[in-house]
């Protein structure tokens, strides 16, 4: 999937004006979890957590393309002790609707794999699931100079992938609903 998503990207490189990259630094990730459990129903969460990932795009006047990629990274319940691993791809678009201001979407690939579930509770073959994800994002850019930015971003993406768990598990079902990011880009332009 993610070779499809780059290869999706590479055609807007002919068309670009200027190149950029961006260091994304999520100040907040959250993914909505719904689990079923064989003897505890269904168990509902926010996994949480900060992260780092990387875009590169190109700007065409008021409007952007990029490419993200987001390595693997931990979110957490901190309350009930559980702790996922996270990872994505995605291609993106922006455009500036007034001075600064962005608004876009994204599509892209998502994987979550619960590494310790309710109470802590440790899997020999962790529940995995990953799927397709889309979404928006809006945010606003200032520039320091004609090459460096910061921008600020909120992004809310639907994914609702679901899998089974695996049967050494007592997990029968895993279910991602939804993740939000608010990110801090810091931004370059050659």
């Amino acid at each position: 999937m993610k070779i499809i998503l780059l290869l999706a990207f590479l055609p807007f490189s002919a068309l670009a004006s200027s190149p950029f990259l961006e260091l994304r630094i999520g100040l907040e990730d959250n993914y909505k979890k719904v689990v079923q459990h064989e003897t505890n129903g269904k168990l509902q969460g926010n996994f949480k957590g900060q992260n780092l990932g990387l875009r590169a795009g190109y700007q065409f006047e008021a409007s952007q393309v990029f490419i993200e990629i987001n390595p693997e990274q931990k979110v957490e319940i901190k309350s009930a002790n559980e702790l996922a691993k996270v990872n994505s791809t995605f291609v993106g678009y922006r455009y500036q609707v007034l001075s600064g201001f962005l608004i876009g979407g994204q599509l892209g690939y998502s994987s979550f794999e619960l590494v310790k579930g309710p109470s802590g509770v440790e899997f020999n073959d962790n529940p995995t699931t990953s799927g397709l994800t889309y979404g928006v994002n809006l945010g606003y850019q200032y520039m320091f100079s004609n090459q460096l930015y910061v921008l600020g971003e909120g992004v809310y993406n639907v994914g609702n992938y679901k899998t089974n768990g695996p049967g050494s598990t007592p997990v029968d079902t895993i279910e991602i609903q939804n993740q939000s990011q608010i990110n801090l880009n810091i931004g370059y332009i050659f």
